[in-house]
């Protein structure tokens, strides 16, 4: 008994050979998409709705991440990624603002009793991936109350790109308020 090998039988195969191609294709780019991760802990033993303002300070962020030269024979990128830590305090203060949590958010001042303080630091900064911790403080005691991990991967441009590590910092505010 012959195999049926007519062209509709190929064309058919073919068809199928191709769908498949398709679907694996489509699978190596929804693994390459932006996807965060994130680590959230709250250790605060009083409401975190009794604090009414909040400061952002900058973000540090190590020279030594960016670049090894000297400030004179640095790229261009390199000296726009030096502004990441005021670009990424003004989207965070932006964002918080926005939302009517606090009666006053600010980049600069003392703190009080209730006030919480932003703090944070830039681990990873690269074309591809940007990494920080961010660590709220009590303005009175300066203790930390609680705790925030954020990776943002598959960032083509860091510095189009921080306004979203900016929005997901107040949504890790927003969200720890009735804990």
């Amino acid at each position: 008994m012959k195999p049926d090998c007519s062209i509709r039988t190929v064309r058919h195969f073919g068809m199928r050979l191709l769908l498949l191609a398709v679907f694996f294709v489509l699978c190596g780019c929804a693994a390459s998409s932006t996807t965060v991760m994130d680590e959230e802990v709250v250790t605060n033993t009083k409401p975190m709705s009794t604090y009414k303002s909040l400061i952002i300070r900058e973000f540090e962020l190590k020279r030594g991440m960016i670049t090894d030269a000297p400030d004179d024979r640095m790229n261009e990128r390199e000296r726009r990624y030096n502004s990441l830590p005021t670009a990424l305090a003004a989207h965070i203060e932006r964002y918080v603002a926005a939302r009517h949590t606090y009666q006053d958010v600010a980049r600069s001042g003392t703190p009080t009793a209730t006030t919480l303080v932003l703090k944070g630091a830039f681990t990873r900064v690269g074309r591809f991936r940007v990494s920080i911790t961010a660590t709220l403080h009590d303005g009175a005691s300066g203790k930390e109350v609680a705790y925030f991990r954020q990776t943002l991967w598959d960032v083509f441009d860091t510095l189009e790109s921080i306004h979203l590590l900016g929005r997901d910092v107040a949504d890790f505010i927003d969200r720890i308020q009735y804990k």
